[in-house]
């Protein structure tokens, strides 16, 4: 996985965060994984939802995807 900067990180969010409410839900990370070989920044969708959603809701937050890229 590569680094990314902050600016990097809340454009990421942005763009897989397609209904703008600031929490990233898991249809918006299979759409996003369809189009992107079911990963993000290399990492597949299933890891990344293990380690990103902190507080076990299904849904990611700003804040729990900068501190997964942090």
């Amino acid at each position: 996985m590569s680094e990314l900067t902050g600016a990097e990180v809340e454009a990421l969010f942005a763009k897989i965060d397609t209904d703008g409410d600031g929490e990233i839900r898991l249809r918006e990370l299979r759409d996003y994984g369809q189009a992107n070989d079911a990963s993000i920044q290399g990492v597949r969708l299933a890891d990344f939802v293990r380690g990103a959603d902190t507080d076990g809701d299904r849904r990611i937050t700003l804040a729990e995807f900068r501190s997964y890229f942090a």
